[in-house]
């Protein structure tokens, strides 16, 4: 018995019961004792009665007869069992006796002594009361017979059965009980109503309400009217729920808070509960480590990233947040390799989170992925490597012409002095290309280079793209595949112009001096499209991501090439600044084709026109 109402009713109900029978046994008690004093008083008046009644007759002379005519008399009532007058020793010496008037137990014998004697026994459970009652002499019967006044002529025996009586009695006493059972029986159904109605039922409401709430119904109220302690509780219990409910909400949009601020991170977090068991992760984790949220949650957090310093050892071993009590937060660097093999750069911060009462609840991991921070700072030192080669070459030619030309004890012809100048001036133009191309590409990546749209004709664009490239024209290496009626572009010319110069520059660097370069242009779903193929070594599949990139160089490829690595980076943000997009295709020992597409539109639909465009074919 485990419910509140059960228990409640068995408490009543034991209170009660115990309540009930003690009032019907102190009923019973009381009213068998007046029953057996009301026997008793009965019997009294019975036996006072034959007395006077046997007295009288005898006092009036009837003699023998007489007490046997009263007898008969008084034994017509059930009461009286034994009827008999005893002789006493005076009467007998005058006038004799009877047999049956002569005593014949102690008690007749002890009344014939003086003594009044009462004893009562107890037969089928109703008392039978004997009564020994001494007859005095008075003065008035000394005119029958001769005796002194206060001598004992007999006694009066009397044998009186209060069984019918007791039993009127007893009806009486067990009707009594009937009702007063009945009232406490109709007053206990009362009593449990009123609990039910009273305490019970409230109490259930108060559960059943509870239980709502507990389902993160916080809306929910109470409705308890019962004007007593109850009602008080239930508005109390309403007043903390309602308090509740504004600190759940102010909690939830906390939470929703910090849930978005973790899921929009770039950086992967995931926490640790006390066990080291991952119980929460963001999306930049899953991307990083190429795992689902259900695989990674509930895992150990050394299986999750199964990272490593830079020496080799395993950072569980040598650097867990949670190995030091005293360690609150930190940072750890070190690298992880992705289930797809490669092999990233991270660095982990870590916070401990305690519980309530001060202790671990745990852990959160903030980790900030430093492979392309790194791949950066070792192209940038490639870059610093390169650039200031390729600032070398030009300034030491510059300078050793320079000098030349500054010798005074030779003397140079005009046409010398004119070659060394224009080497001079060839080499000037090297070094301004390469400060041009950095300034470009720096500020196309701060988005601080404006596009100055305007209609232009993609044949001019062409035309002014290889007249500005004089050198490569003069050789003839670019042929041209152009369908009539192109439509114009609003773009910004000198950058498209840009594009296509480096492009083409690029396919004529890598290759061969006897092979042409084919400058391609197609029109389809909204789009410009122009393909700038060449013939020569290809680029290895494992590169073709990575030539968009700032500093890219594929090593090894071709000797004596120079280039900055700029080119094609500067290509990339030039076509997606102008919503386009820019691609490669390659086949090693065959050769490449450089692809970039424009969308056609409106000035007034810039925007709208290419996300359509985009989704047909750029």
């Amino acid at each position: 018995m485990r419910g509140l109402y059960s228990k409640i009713m068995l408490l009543v109900g034991g209170v009660f019961a115990v309540t009930v029978l003690g009032i019907l046994g102190l009923v019973y008690v009381t009213e068998s004792r007046e029953i057996e004093q009301e026997g008793l008083v009965m019997a009294e008046t019975l036996n006072r009665m034959v007395f006077e009644a046997l007295y009288t007759s005898m006092r009036q002379g009837g003699g023998r007869a007489g007490n046997q005519e009263v007898i008969a008399r008084l034994q017509k009532d059930d009461a009286f069992t034994t009827l008999r007058v005893v002789k006493g020793e005076p009467v007998i010496r005058q006038f004799g006796v009877y047999p049956d008037e002569l005593p014949q137990n102690e008690l007749e014998r002890r009344a014939l002594a003086g003594e009044e004697v009462r004893e009562v026994h107890w037969v089928d459970g109703y008392p039978v009361v004997r009564y020994a009652t001494p007859l005095r002499v008075r003065p008035a019967c000394q005119r029958c017979h001769r005796a002194e006044i206060g001598d004992i002529n007999g006694a009066i025996f009397t044998e009186i059965s209060l069984q019918e009586y007791g039993k009127t009695l007893r009806q009486r006493r067990n009707s009594l009980l009937s009702v007063v059972g009945g009232s406490l029986l109709a007053l206990g159904l009362l009593v449990f109503y009123t609990v039910r109605r009273v305490v019970i039922l409230p109490l259930r409401t108060i559960q059943e309400g509870i239980a709502i709430i507990a389902e993160s119904d916080l809306e929910h109220q109470l409705d308890v009217h019962t004007g007593d302690e109850l009602e008080e509780l239930a508005s109390e219990f309403n007043r903390m729920v309602h308090q509740l409910g504004d600190t759940y909400r102010e909690i939830v949009e906390e939470r929703s808070k910090v849930v978005a601020a973790i899921e929009s991170s770039r950086d992967a977090i995931w926490i640790t509960d006390a066990n080291h068991r991952v119980v929460m992760v963001n999306s930049a984790l899953e991307r990083l480590t190429e795992q689902g949220r259900e695989e990674l949650l509930q895992r150990s957090c050394s299986d999750l990233m199964g990272m490593y310093a830079c020496a080799g050892a395993s950072i569980c071993d040598v650097a867990c947040p949670l190995s030091s009590a005293n360690k609150r937060h930190g940072v750890i660097e070190g690298r992880i390799l992705t289930p797809s093999g490669k092999e990233a750069w991270v660095e982990i911060g870590y916070g401990r989170v305690a519980d309530p009462d001060g202790h671990l609840g745990g852990v959160l991991y903030i980790v900030h992925d430093l492979t392309e921070h790194k791949e950066v700072e070792r192209l940038k030192d490639e870059f610093v490597s390169m650039v200031s080669h390729e600032l070398r070459t030009p300034l030491h030619h510059i300078k050793g012409f320079a000098t030349t030309l500054l010798q005074t004890d030779v003397v140079w012809d005009a046409a010398t002095q004119r070659d060394f100048l224009e080497s001079i001036n060839h080499e000037a133009d090297r070094l301004a290309n390469l400060v041009d191309k950095t300034l470009h590409l720096s500020r196309l990546t701060s988005n601080g280079l404006p596009i100055n749209r305007e209609w232009c004709s993609v044949n001019d664009l062409i035309d002014s793209t290889l007249t500005r490239r004089r050198t490569l024209d003069a050789d003839q290496r670019v042929e041209l595949q152009i369908p009539p009626d192109l439509p114009p572009l609003f773009v910004d010319c000198d950058e498209i112009e840009t594009v296509l110069a480096n492009l083409i520059e690029n396919a004529l660097k890598y290759s061969d001096p006897p092979l042409p370069v084919r400058l391609e242009v197609e029109v389809g779903h909204g789009l410009v499209t122009f393909c700038i193929a060449d013939q020569g070594i290809g680029i290895a599949p494992e590169y073709r991501q990575s030539i968009f990139d700032r500093f890219f160089r594929v090593n090894g490829q071709v000797k004596n090439i120079s280039g900055s690595g700029l080119g094609l980076a500067i290509c990339k943000r030039i076509v997606e600044a102008h919503k386009g997009r820019i691609w490669v295709e390659s086949t090693q020992g065959v050769g490449s084709r450089f692809y970039f597409c424009l969308p056609i539109h409106a000035p007034n639909a810039i925007e709208e026109g290419y996300e359509e465009d985009t989704r047909i074919g750029c």
